[in-house]
């Protein structure tokens, strides 16, 4: 029977982690104990307790040394993970103690990659370059998820679409445009004279059915009177999307319209001269309500704020 994870935490010392290490490094008790300064009876002694606490032989014994079995790998793996966390752990500490330093998860949503994450991110670290910084891109329901786990710090996304958005403090950026959206190669790119009613039963490239923006569209394909597509396939991708629209000629999408500029100017989409008088829900910053903020993520939010300001 595996041992319980309040027994591993009780009995499992740092002076086990290192020695599975070292036990991995040399294949050697004699020379595992010189790395982590036992004696060799210390360090038998300490092999018996750790393979006491999992309940498992964990290495096989020859008269050319020790090697792990499956078990030992396994525990080995986990054990440099720990002593890497350790690690990072200590490098964020002396940091802090330097007076910069510290860690920011943040989840985006895929138009504010390229307006807001992006550009607040340069800036943060050209004020505290020893910043660590984790970012997710996906869509507003599953970086709250996150959020709700403790897993992010912060999103840039839409409470709005939350079954409780009052559970998240929220400072709005931006309301967002959409566009319409081809190959850059393709000879949609240069129709000026292409219109919804048009492109109505081209195939499609659409956000999942969960999602706002897919409400949005379903909407223009109401107001214009045009049947939504049948057969479209479903992403929240932007990859997939980018890829997608180059699978056959005159597949269409729906893009944050700053997202389709910047990757318009690559040369990978074509923006359509199609006027779209709908927007998108308003995204913004959500962190959880009354919870307390580390220093990076005070000041991303007043970098953020900052620049919203300065636009308008």
């Amino acid at each position: 029977m595996i041992t319980s994870i309040d027994a591993i935490l009780r009995r499992l010392r740092g002076n086990h982690i290192a020695l599975l290490i070292a036990l991995d490094d040399h294949g050697s008790l004699r020379k595992a104990a010189h790395q982590v300064s036992l004696s060799q009876p210390a360090t038998t002694k300490s092999l018996r307790e750790i393979e006491s606490l999992f309940g498992a032989e964990l290495f096989a014994r020859s008269p050319r040394g020790i090697v792990p079995n499956e078990l030992g790998r396994c525990v080995i793996r986990h054990a440099r993970a720990v002593r890497s966390e350790i690690g990072a752990l200590r490098d964020e500490l002396a940091a802090l103690l330097r007076g910069g330093g510290g860690t920011l998860a943040v989840g985006a949503v895929m138009g504010s990659v390229p307006v807001w994450l992006t550009p607040v991110l340069r800036e943060l670290r050209g004020i505290q370059p020893d910043i660590s910084v984790e970012v997710w891109e996906d869509n507003s329901a599953r970086l709250l998820s996150m959020l709700d786990q403790r897993l992010l710090d912060l999103v840039i996304g839409r409470p709005s679409i939350s079954v409780h958005p009052e559970a998240y403090d929220f400072i709005p950026l931006e309301v967002e445009e959409v566009c319409f959206v081809v190959d850059g190669a393709d000879p949609l790119a240069t129709d000026a004279n292409v219109t919804f009613a048009g492109i109505g039963e081209n195939p499609w490239i659409v956000p999942q059915a969960t999602l706002p923006m897919r409400s949005l569209l379903e909407q223009l394909f109401d107001d214009a009177q045009v049947p939504f597509p049948r057969y479209a396939i479903e992403t929240s991708s932007t990859f997939a999307t980018l890829s997608l629209l180059r699978s056959g000629a005159g597949t269409v999408g729906l893009m944050p319209l700053k997202v389709a500029r910047y990757f318009e100017e690559h040369g990978l989409v074509a923006v359509l001269p199609i006027r779209i008088d709908r927007t998108g829900a308003p995204y913004g910053i959500a962190t959880r309500r009354g919870a307390t903020l580390t220093q990076p993520v005070q000041r991303f939010i007043e970098l953020c704020v900052a620049k919203r300001d300065a636009m308008t």
